[in-house]
């Protein structure tokens, strides 16, 4: 058990090294080791948690009726799924899901 543990903590390791590798870009005070020393330090102190809770409860909400939202957002594509094919998938699966149970019932016979 304790060979296993230490192959995995090898390993973790070998991961942080080729994320930080891969992640820096050879900058200072970027990258996987320093994002993974900030949540460090903010685990330790949540006082840095507080400051960027109350920053963020600084940024006034902005109030927008849904059906202006609506309209700004709105595009003239195509939507995502279109009806008729829909139905036609559905229509197949149905066929399919019919012929399997009848050939169950003409195995049992």
């Amino acid at each position: 058990m304790l060979v296993w543990t230490l192959v995995a903590l090898v390993a973790a390791a070998a991961v942080v090294l080729v994320a930080n590798a891969t992640n820096g870009e050879g900058r200072r005070g970027s990258g996987f080791l320093a994002d993974l020393r900030a949540g460090v330090a903010a685990r330790r102190h949540p006082d840095a948690e507080d400051l960027a809770a109350a920053r963020a409860a600084e940024i006034e909400p902005v109030d927008v009726r849904l059906d202006e939202f609506l309209r700004a957002t709105a595009v003239d594509d195509d939507g995502y799924l279109q009806v008729d094919e829909v139905r036609d998938v559905l229509t197949k699966a149905r066929d399919r899901a019919v012929r399997g149970v009848q050939s169950l019932g003409h195995r049992s016979a």
